[in-house]
């Protein structure tokens, strides 16, 4: 806006200037539209009653400056609040559309871009509709998360790229970031919450889990978490089992998980895990009975494997007995 205040100091008109789009020489209608484009935000009134002749330049395909027409354009029909022609005709001014312009402009145009995208986007992907993304819209969002990570902010990258169903750039905006394993987290908090759609959510789940098994230190943690949530017991069974034959921090980790699974899985997922590691579950004990059982224990000094798998019948027990409690008080 300083270029454009700077560009028009002393013009209380732009009449002389719109005059020149009627010549028939094509550098004075160019010459016309530099100008127009210096001074738009302040004249687009008075330039908005020759609107239809910028369009008639764009739509010339002889004209040299069509992405010129099409930009001056743009700005007309934003300050009309007209949107959606704004957007039509930012995208054909192509790379001459600034998206770093710190405007309101640029911002305005930016977010319509994006809100298409996403319709177009979730059309193709979560409803499998046959339609086609303009390319140059295309190219615009793209822009923006260069943005995005040009300036740092990667959860405004992953914002979106769940938004646009864009799962590579979802991944490049994880991987970029300073943090990869908090931004693994925020990205799942996001998809649990936001994704509605179960085949989209799994399929973010699929990128995560990938991600935290390429990880230095994988996160075995988080990822059985997404194994919960994908419905996949066998391979929480082979994880669990690959830990309990690890170290002693491994081993710890495993009674997290468990945990997690008690919390998390429904009783059809815990029995699969349990099955998968041999355990069978016990009767239910009044509690007194169990605390002395889980002082025994203790006391034999079990070794963690069968502990663990203690703690798992236990458990099992319970959620079982608990549900039971329920159904006789109903």
């Amino acid at each position: 806006m300083t270029a454009t205040v700077a560009n028009s100091a002393g013009i209380t008109s732009a009449a002389g200037v719109i005059s020149l789009l009627s010549e028939a020489q094509t550098e004075l209608k160019i010459f016309a539209l530099r100008k127009l484009d210096l001074i738009v935000h302040e004249f687009w009134a008075e330039i908005s009653d020759v609107v239809d002749k910028i369009e008639i330049l764009y739509e010339d395909e002889s004209f040299e400056q069509r992405e010129l027409s099409a930009l001056v354009a743009s700005k007309v029909y934003y300050h009309l609040g007209a949107y959606d022609e704004a957007l039509y005709y930012a995208l054909g001014a192509a790379t001459l559309l600034n998206i770093n312009e710190p405007s309101e402009y640029v911002e305005t145009v930016i977010a319509r871009a994006i809100d298409r995208y996403v319709e177009l986007r979730v059309s193709l992907i979560d409803n499998g509709e046959s339609v086609t993304v303009d390319k140059r819209l295309e190219i615009i969002v793209e822009k923006m998360f260069q943005r995005c990570f040009d300036d740092g902010k990667y959860k405004q990258a992953v914002g979106i790229a769940l938004e646009t169903r864009r799962y590579d750039m979802l991944e490049s905006a994880i991987m970029k970031s300073e943090d990869v394993p908090t931004m693994l987290s925020y990205s799942l908090g996001i998809a649990m919450s936001l994704i509605q759609k179960r085949t989209v959510r799994n399929t973010v789940l699929q990128v995560l889990v990938r991600l935290y098994t390429n990880l230095a230190q994988p996160d075995y943690t988080n990822m059985c978490q997404c194994y919960i949530y994908l419905n996949e017991p066998t391979t929480v069974v082979n994880t669990l089992k690959k830990l309990l034959s690890g170290t002693e921090a491994e081993l710890l980790m495993v009674f997290q998980i468990c945990f997690d699974v008690y919390e998390s899985a429904s009783q059809h997922f815990i029995d699969e895990v349990m099955e998968g590691l041999e355990i069978k579950p016990k009767a239910a004990v009044p509690a007194a009975e169990a605390m002395e059982v889980e002082g025994k224990a203790a006391e034999e000094n079990k070794p963690p494997e069968e502990t663990i798998k203690t703690v798992a019948q236990d458990s099992a027990s319970d959620k079982k007995a608990g549900k039971s409690s329920d159904n006789l008080k109903r």
